[in-house]
């Protein structure tokens, strides 16, 4: 049985009991990114004198707070919770939660200031597969994926012999705060009761994307064993090329120029979270971008190739899906006019299938976006797969007219009702318990319990 203080690399911490879990909020798993480290890789925190109080979570990354965010929010946000449940088993699987948000909102911080309420509470799961379940902050948007390294080099002088030393900003600091997570647990799980030999990633959208090429990086690989991704957008990714474009557009929106960079280091979060916004509505309504606005860029060195293709050479065991509606929540609130513009410039083909115009765009976007990447990475899989369709809608989401949207799968898992959708009902309930059921068996034993089958046709469809 966990203690209530565990000894860690670098100090104390204490937590505290709470519905059937030992719960440590809020532990510091990389230096503060702020001032000359705002855009940069994440260094090691700094050790602790006495016992660090770990009893209230931390502050949320920067961004501009939509279904998945919270106001609670600081650069000062690399922070990780680590939840225990109370039981005689020692060794215990561990499983660590990547959130999604288009690389843009989200977090596992506090709701409110020093709360202990979480925007994602994993007790449920952490009681019901008998493993520690950890979840934690990255860098989000600009500070974690905007690509302004090159703007540097084209400054500086790429073969500057001190250019090394006086670079001021990376590229992808999201991915390497991941990493950075993946080592601080696997230094310290042990601690804890974990076993850092068998350590399943699970996420979901972004965080599910972010999974994938956490697979390709030889820093990040051996860090975990297994990986459980849902509704992940496979081809969100940006060439260098793109990325740069990219970035001088968000630029403008903060109406900095590319000799001006030293504004980025004093910027309020109300420019940043404004700036978000119009860059945002910019790719989305003026470009007609169908992946996030600020995916991490394939620059060749910190991420070498599309997640998507270089994914297929892991042998690592994958549970992966979607629910069957993902495309409603960016879809149906559209007027019929844009959609119907939108779809003539991308190309888009709704089939004909008895549905209104609006939930037939839907499904084509599911399908572009969502289901096919989905068949070509599981089409040359090397390790072993097992796909699923979700299809269960709660009453909630029904009453709304959202349907079995993307995300409506995440408060189901978690047991935890969200302001768009109550999970509370006896039929959601149970769902959540079966879904709890699957992620245990395969933290334990690396199969979800059904016979792995990766062909279009016949995937598993679990509710």
């Amino acid at each position: 049985m966990v203690q209530n203080t565990i000894e860690t690399k670098y100090g104390r911490v204490r937590g505290f009991e709470k519905d059937g879990c030992v719960e440590f909020l809020g532990i510091p798993f990389a230096k503060p990114p702020v001032g000359v480290l705002s855009f940069k890789h994440p260094l090691p925190p700094e050790k602790w004198e006495g016992v660090f109080d770990a009893t209230s979570g931390s502050k949320n990354p920067v961004q501009h707070v939509g279904h998945t965010g919270s106001p609670n929010m600081s650069q000062d946000c690399l922070y990780m919770n680590i939840f225990v449940p109370k039981t005689e088993k020692t060794n215990l699987p561990v499983l660590v939660w990547i959130f999604g948000g288009s690389y843009a909102e989200g977090g596992a911080g506090a709701r409110e200031e020093n709360g202990e309420r979480l925007l994602y509470d994993v007790s449920k799961i952490a009681v019901e597969t008998e493993s520690i379940v950890v979840t934690f902050n990255y860098r989000l948007n600009l500070y974690g994926f905007l690509n302004l390294s090159f703007m540097e080099e084209n400054s500086d002088g790429e073969n500057s012999a001190n250019s090394a030393k006086e670079k001021r900003f990376d590229r992808n600091c999201g991915l390497f705060d991941q990493i950075f997570a993946l080592k601080f647990i696997s230094e310290n799980i042990a601690a804890f009761g974990g076993d850092k030999k068998n350590v399943t990633l699970f996420g979901q959208s972004a965080g599910g994307a972010c999974i994938l090429a956490l697979m390709t990086m030889e820093e990040a690989s051996p860090l975990f064993q297994k990986a459980y991704v849902m509704s992940a957008c496979i081809e969100h990714f940006f060439t260098e090329e793109e990325s740069r474009k990219n970035t001088r557009r968000y630029l403008n929106h903060l109406n900095i120029k590319e000799n001006e960079l030293d504004k980025l280091f004093s910027l309020s979060t109300e420019k940043v979270v404004m700036a978000n916004k119009k860059f945002t509505s910019e790719m989305r309504f003026k470009r007609f971008e169908m992946r996030c606005a600020f995916s991490p860029t394939i620059d060749g060195i910190t991420l070498k190739g599309e997640p998507k293709k270089n994914a297929m050479d892991s042998t690592k065991p994958l549970l992966i899906g979607t629910v069957e509606e993902e495309a409603n929540p960016f879809t149906l609130p559209l007027p019929t006019p844009l959609l119907f513009f939108m779809s003539k410039v991308l190309k888009i083909k709704p089939e004909r299938n008895g549905k209104d115009f609006k939930h037939r765009i839907s499904d084509a976007v599911t399908k572009i976006i969502y289901v096919n990447p989905l068949d070509e990475l599981l089409s040359n899989y090397k390790g072993d797969a097992w796909r699923y369709l979700y299809t269960y809608a709660t009453p909630d989401s029904l009453e709304k007219g959202l349907g079995c949207y993307h995300f409506c799968d995440v408060p189901v898992l978690m047991g935890q009702s969200t302001k768009i959708e109550c999970v509370d009902d006896e039929e959601s309930v149970n769902v959540g318990k079966k879904l709890r059921a699957i992620l245990k068996k395969f933290a334990w034993e690396g199969t979800p319990g059904w016979y792995k089958n990766t062909s279009v046709s016949d995937c598993q469809i679990l509710y």
